[in-house]
């Protein structure tokens, strides 16, 4: 097995060879993005949610299992007063008498950002995150997409390789950027991410549904996957149109991710058919995770 590769510290600004870098590799890597104490109050943030909106019909609407062989099939409970929610891992069934259980079996929480301080204060205002984040966009940036993405252990699901720009409608495909942070230690066994480094420049790829909404067989090489392996803390930094993917959590051990997305301040969101004439691969079919849908019936 090869040694893991050792990613320097993350910093406030970045130099003219990292930036370079970004956009030759469509990705950079760095440890310390978090301090310790900023990991321990986001892990815990991530529980309060769960167990405040488990079963709790005040705060969060319950909706029950819809598939087990679907990765938009597990139960979820949304918010009666925002657009946060949190989504289990198919195949689970929750128990209000089992929240600590529940809780290592939650799959995702979405647009979370206003549900702690902590996670509003990481997205809008760190200085390394932004620091990094205004180094490649330029200083006018947009808030765009926040989850907080998790492996249960033992088993916790696959996503496919796909691209991020496949689920978004933006006008500048180059100027949306996704920040990867670790809260636990992610290691190749426990799902780390996985790139295909300058697989940015082939531009959109089609995707299509199957358990979940991935790129089409063939359209770019998994042999080449690099795993993004950081310490708790870690973030990665990477391209809208970067291919990527999170295997199996084959370990014991949970792995839980907090996932920003930022876009420049000039790139407008249009709408999703016009987004068609933007996400295409290049014989000019629509290559969106929306424009796949019609397959579905």
């Amino acid at each position: 097995m090869s040694a893991r590769t050792i990613y320097p510290d993350c910093p406030t600004e970045l130099s003219e060879e990292q930036i370079s870098a970004y956009w030759s590799d469509g990705f950079l890597a760095f440890e310390n993005a978090l301090s310790p104490a900023e990991v321990e109050e986001s892990r815990q943030g991530l529980i309060d949610i769960a167990r405040s909106f488990a079963f709790n019909d005040e705060v969060a609407e319950y909706r029950p299992m819809t598939g087990a062989d679907s990765n938009y099939g597990g139960a979820s409970f949304r918010s009666r007063s925002s657009k946060c929610f949190v989504q289990l891992e198919p195949g689970y069934e929750p128990s209000p008498d089992k929240l600590d259980e529940l809780v290592l079996n939650v799959r995702k929480t979405q647009d979370f950002q206003d549900e702690a301080p902590v996670f509003n204060r990481i997205y809008t205002s760190h200085p390394r995150i932004q620091g990094v984040v205004r180094s490649l966009l330029g200083q006018a940036v947009e808030r765009y997409q926040t989850m907080a993405l998790v492996k249960a252990a033992n088993g916790g699901v696959e996503k496919p390789w796909h691209q991020d720009n496949a689920y978004f409608a933006v006008e500048n495909m180059d100027q949306v950027i996704g920040t990867w942070i670790a809260l636990d230690d992610a290691t190749a066994e426990n799902g780390c991410m996985r790139v295909v480094a300058k697989a940015h420049k082939l531009g959109p790829l089609r995707h299509h549904h199957t358990f979940d909404c991935e790129i089409v067989t063939g359209r770019i090489d998994p042999a080449l996957a690099i795993p993004v392996e950081l310490k708790s803390g870690g973030m990665l930094v990477f391209h809208g149109n970067l291919p990527h993917q999170t295997p199996v959590n084959s370990s014991s051990n949970c792995r839980r991710a907090l996932q920003y997305h930022y876009r420049s301040t000039s790139n407008s969101v249009i709408s999703k058919d016009a987004y068609y004439k933007v996400f295409k691969e290049a014989d000019g079919t629509p290559a969106s995770c929306k424009a796949a849908l019609p397959e579905l019936f």
